[in-house]
């Protein structure tokens, strides 16, 4: 069983890296990593296959500008690790942003990305669209917790 756990933490690490340097023109090192049936869920997509993962993360590059991933914290349970991280971007509806969010990462036994489940708040996101973006603050304020100090 440690030998499973220790070689699942090096996946996932390996995983965590190839996410930190991942720009559009290293897509092939991701592609890699994932099994031809990952599924890969967010708060906008639910879809499976290798190349509609990747097909994402390029589409990703191509509307976006100055992409980065930081992976601030992994942990690695058997199959199953997860991933803490920051995304930043910069969009020409935006500007520059920020989200942090988790990812639950599921091995194969063959060692591959069979399940990228991203959890994080893309309210925070919306909010920052022109129009749109102040009816999701407003409905997020309406919705938070007051304190009657």
């Amino acid at each position: 069983m440690d030998s499973i756990v220790q070689s699942s933490e090096s996946l996932l690490q390996r995983y965590a890296q190839v996410l930190d340097h991942l720009q559009a023109d290293n897509l092939n090192d991701l592609s890699e990593l994932l099994d031809n049936r990952v599924r890969f869920i967010d708060p906008f997509n639910d879809l499976s296959g290798k190349s509609a993962f990747i097909g994402v993360m390029r589409e990703m590059f191509e509307k976006l500008d100055d992409v980065r991933f930081d992976v601030l914290q992994q942990n690695q349970s058997e199959r199953d690790g997860w991933l803490y991280w920051r995304f930043s971007a910069t969009s020409g509806v935006t500007g520059p942003f920020s989200v942090e969010g988790s990812s639950r990462i599921r091995f194969t036994v063959d060692g591959l990305v069979e399940l990228h489940h991203d959890f994080w708040d893309a309210s925070r996101m919306m909010q920052e669209l022109p129009v749109f973006g102040r009816l999701i603050a407003v409905i997020r304020r309406r919705a938070a917790y007051s304190s009657a100090d």
